[in-house]
């Protein structure tokens, strides 16, 4: 986003805009990011999108020109923005050599690492649906998958664990499970979270 000065300077974040805006005439106060009302949205995602904003702020603008102008793009941000996966040890126990309990299993084409990069992608197209569902707040869900080469005849159940802040992550680990129910759920086999 842009300035309405003579050479227009970039805005880069929420706290800069709402200082540029406080000198339009007539001045516009305190923008937040509840006003968006996006959900699964946080204020990194909105500083992003105000960073690549095209709009060039002008006297007379309204609020809700604003908002307008970013809600969109925040909500696209919700489904863009990278997250970063960190792979729970507790899954551990579920590969050859762990505790006793269900286990993978491995060979030449399936090893831990591989395995764990698979899970990340089965993962991977759910990150919005998370953050719309968390909604900003710590939360555990589980992804049920059907029977796959390394499970054993069982269903993959793969525990995803949703932290927002300070920096956004998913902790995930994953087990051989028999489930009833396919699908993403806040409890193991339980009712699919929305869409």
């Amino acid at each position: 986003m842009f300035t309405h000065d003579t050479i227009p300077q970039r805005i880069t974040t929420l706290n800069s805009l709402n200082v540029e805006l406080l000198k339009l005439n007539p001045s516009i106060t305190g923008l937040s990011l509840s006003m968006l009302e996006t959900k699964g949205s946080n204020l990194a995602m909105l500083d992003f999108v105000i960073a690549n904003s095209p709009m060039t702020m002008f006297n007379g603008i309204k609020r809700g020109d604003i908002l307008a102008a970013l809600k969109v793009p925040l909500a696209a941000r919700v489904i863009a923005a990278p997250i970063t996966f960190t792979y729970d040890t507790h899954g551990d126990k579920h590969f050859p050599g762990g505790d006793a309990g269900t286990k993978f299993v491995l060979g030449t084409t399936w090893t831990k690492t591989t395995l764990n990069a698979l899970l990340v992608g089965f993962i991977t197209p759910h990150v919005a649906r998370i953050r719309r569902d968390a909604n900003g707040v710590k939360q555990t869900y589980y992804l049920t998958e059907p029977s796959q080469g390394y499970t054993g005849g069982q269903e993959l159940a793969i525990q995803v664990d949703y932290v927002p802040s300070p920096a956004e992550y998913i902790g995930y680990h994953g087990y051989p499970r028999a489930v009833t129910v396919i699908g993403l759920s806040r409890t193991l086999g339980g009712a699919a979270i929305p869409l």
